[in-house]
């Protein structure tokens, strides 16, 4: 996945960053809303890496996105510092992860 892959090796002012594990717990725990379990995937890392204000943006975007409101986008980040671009970046994360997990219920209905 391209959009999972991209990065400025940055985490807010913070540079030469491996955010690799960060970008991997948001998309398990995307397709982990939507049902999806891997036998792989430490799910534990997840709430470590992931903390609850950023958990509750990522549920509300994945789950209810239409009532997503300005401040779940401006308040999950406020101890992790991440710049806009990385927000958006997230952002893209999860609707991409969303959107293979919808891909992939609808592929196995028609099969």
């Amino acid at each position: 996945n391209v959009i999972q892959r991209l990065t400025y090796r940055t985490m807010g002012d913070k540079k030469d960053i491996d955010t690799t594990k960060l970008r991997d717990a948001v998309w398990y725990y995307v397709h982990s809303l939507c049902g999806i379990y891997y036998d792989h995937v430490d799910y534990s890392v997840i709430q470590e890496l992931l903390p609850e204000g950023f958990r509750n943006y990522i549920f509300h975007a994945t789950c209810s996105p239409e009532l997503l409101r300005a401040d779940f986008f401006n308040n999950w980040n406020a101890k992790r510092g991440f710049t806009y671009s990385e927000k958006v970046h997230f952002c893209l994360i999860i609707m991409e992860a969303r959107f293979q997990a919808e891909y992939c219920f609808a592929l196995r209905s028609i099969h």
